[in-house]
Parts: C-alpha cells; sequence; structure tokens
C-alpha cells in the first residue's frame, strides 16, 4: 500500500467514525425527544443557517485550532502533554497585561506585542516539564496535568485580587483592553474576527515547519524512537524542551486570540476546556495540521449545532458531548481494523 492510499484510507476511515457518531445521537434523539424530526433538523441545518452562526463556528473553530496544532507538535514528538489548558491561561494572562497596562504605543507597534508575550509566557511555562522530563525523567502526563491546576489557581488568585477591575462589580475581570488592540471582524456583519486568519497562518506554519524544515524531521523521528534519534547525532534532550515550548507558545496564543477576539478582557475561567479539547482534537486529526483544522471546524459545528437544537426543540445542547464521545470511540476502534487489515495482507503473503 502506498502514502496515497494509506492516507486515502485514513480519512475514509475518520469521515466513516464521524457519520457514525452522529447516527448514534440521532437514535437518542429518536428516543428521548418528542419532536425528533424537529430536533434532527435544527441540528444539522441551524449551523449553516445564516452568516452569525457561520462565523460563530469560525470563531468557536480558532481557540481549538491553536490548541490542536500544540498538541499535535508534542505528540508527534513522543511527549504526551496534557498542559495546554495551564499554558492557554499563562499566555491570555501575560499577553492581557501588556494590552492592559503598556500605554503610548502605536496599535500596530502593540498589538504585534501582546501576540509576541503571550506565546513567550506559554512557552516558558510549557518549557517547566519539558525541562523536568529531561533532567528527572517526570512522567510528563502527571506534571502538565498538575501544572494546568497551578496556572489557572494562581491567574484566578492574581485577577481576584491584584488585577481586578474596581469597576467590574462582582465579576473576575481585568480592566478592557483598548479597541485599537482588539481583533476587529473581518466583514462588516459577519461575526468572524481576525483570528480565524491567525489560525489558518498557524496551521500553515507548523506544517511547513514539522514536515519540510530540519528542525520538525527530528521531531517526528524522536518521537517515533528516540534512541534511533539518539544514535543518529540528535540530542533528543534538546528537541523534546524545544517542542514543549513550541507547544506552550501556540497554547498561549490560543488564549490571548480568545482574550482579544471574543471576551475583550481577561476573565476568570474563561476558558471552557480548550485545552482538553486540543487532545481529543490532536488524536482525532492523526496530530497532522491540516486535519486539526478540518477537526476543529467539524467541532465548532457541532457545537452551534447542539446550541441550535436546544433552541429549537426540546433536546438539551448536552447531546453534542455524545456525539464527541462517540467519535473518539469511533475512531479509536479503527486500531482494530488496522491490526485485521495487516494480518490479512501476512496471511496473503504466505500464500503466495
Amino acid at each position: 500500500m502506498n502514502t496515497k492510499q494509506a492516507i486515502y484510507l485514513e480519512i475514509t476511515g475518520i469521515i466513516v467514525a464521524a457519520v457514525l457518531a452522529i447516527l448514534c445521537g440521532f437514535i437518542v434523539i429518536m428516543f428521548s425527544s418528542e419532536q425528533p424530526m424537529e430536533a434532527i433538523s435544527s441540528f444539522l441545518g441551524g449551523p449553516l443557517s445564516g452568516a452569525f452562526n457561520i462565523g460563530t463556528i469560525l470563531n468557536k473553530a480558532v481557540p481549538l485550532i491553536f490548541t490542536g496544532l500544540a498538541l499535535s507538535v508534542v505528540f508527534q514528538c513522543g511527549v504526551f502533554s496534557m498542559g495546554a489548558e495551564g499554558q492557554l491561561y499563562v499566555g491570555a494572562f501575560v499577553g492581557s497585561l501588556v494590552a492592559v497596562y503598556v500605554h503610548g504605543l502605536p496599535a500596530w507597534i502593540l498589538l504585534p506585542l501582546v501576540l509576541l508575550c503571550a506565546m513567550a509566557g506559554g512557552a516558558l511555562y510549557g518549557a517547566v516539564p519539558g525541562w523536568l522530563k529531561t533532567k528527572w525523567d517526570a512522567n510528563e502526563i502527571v506534571t502538565t496535568l498538575m501544572l494546568n491546576f497551578v496556572a489557572i489557581l494562581t491567574t484566578s488568585y492574581l485577577v481576584n485580587n491584584v488585577f481586578k477591575d474596581s469597576a467590574s462589580g462582582g465579576y473576575a475581570r481585568m480592566h478592557y483592553v483598548a479597541d485599537g488592540t482588539k481583533l476587529g471582524k473581518i466583514f462588516a456583519g459577519f461575526p468572524a474576527h481576525y483570528g480565524v486568519l491567525i489560525a489558518l497562518l498557524a496551521a500553515v506554519v507548523v506544517y511547513l515547519f514539522m514536515y519540510k524544515t530540519r528542525s520538525g524531521y527530528e521531531m517526528r523521528l524522536v518521537g517515533k524512537n528516540s534512541r534511533f534519534a539518539n544514535y543518529g547525532g540528535i540530542s533528543t534532550k534538546r528537541v523534546v524542551i524545544v517542542s514543549v515550548m513550541i507547544s506552550g507558545a501556540l497554547a498561549g496564543l490560543a488564549g490571548i486570540v480568545e482574550i482579544l477576539g471574543v471576551h475583550g478582557t481577561y476573565k476568570d475561567n474563561f476558558s471552557s476546556g480548550l485545552g482538553f479539547d486540543g487532545i481529543i482534537i490532536a488524536l482525532l486529526a492523526r496530530n497532522h495540521p491540516i486535519g486539526v483544522v478540518a477537526v476543529s471546524l467539524f467541532y465548532a459545528y457541532l457545537q452551534v449545532g447542539a446550541t441550535q437544537m436546544q433552541v429549537g426543540s426540546d433536546v438539551p445542547r448536552e447531546l453534542a458531548i455524545i456525539i464527541q464521545v462517540m467519535l473518539v470511540l469511533f475512531v479509536s476502534s479503527q486500531a482494530i481494523f488496522t491490526y485485521l487489515k495487516q494480518k490479512s495482507a501476512l496471511r496473503q503473503k504466505a500464500v503466495n
């Protein structure tokens, strides 16, 4: 089987898994709703029924693309990081501090500075578990999960007690950033903001880096066989730390783009598990940057469809979670088909 056939089968398998997951959701609707056809119609057609809903899909996909890319980089390097959520908070917090408290710069300088500082914050925070892994062989799953709590709780304390806007009433948030620093709408009357373009650009850059550069090749080689890579003269420790820093930078970018494009201010607990959603997206996309974009859009479509369904019928939006879980189960089960395919190929080879 050549490379093109393998990619075709991979994409076909994921599409079949998505269709089966949606069908399972429809079965749940048929048994639980008194108006199943209205619910299904709202779920499927609602997200594409107008410019507002399409723009909402794009906006919801933006942070998912960033966190999916962040985790696809470290997963390809063989580092099973769970820390995108914490890195997202740290990056958003650092970027927001710069956006709120740095004055006197024109917007065309301040905005890139905010984005770079957010990326630096996420990268430095991501470097901590990377350093612990390379120095002390600490389990990155445990360290990244624990550091998520450190980041979320620390930033929560700071925004509640040190940097809280005194005019915010009971809301734990910073001052709003200046209008010139916010990410505006791409088109008038269309809700999608410029973060969509930044996310697509990030996907292209990550693709070129991972598949067209020597550093990307080294990361993928370390992920497949670190001993062989080390024997070939590659510094696996350096590669691991660089990969977690790139991942942290992308997660930090996810956080600050969400702040500048949607909220306009840093809010306590502004993320609804975006870093954890990125884990699922990277796995479903097989860690490929282009696949991350496609899966993120599909995820956002499910979320908007679930909201439309809740408005137009008696089915709650939590149904989308059932479909997402079924999707993960079906895609994971493809390993069984891969095993059977390999057995069949070996059997055919033995006969010949």
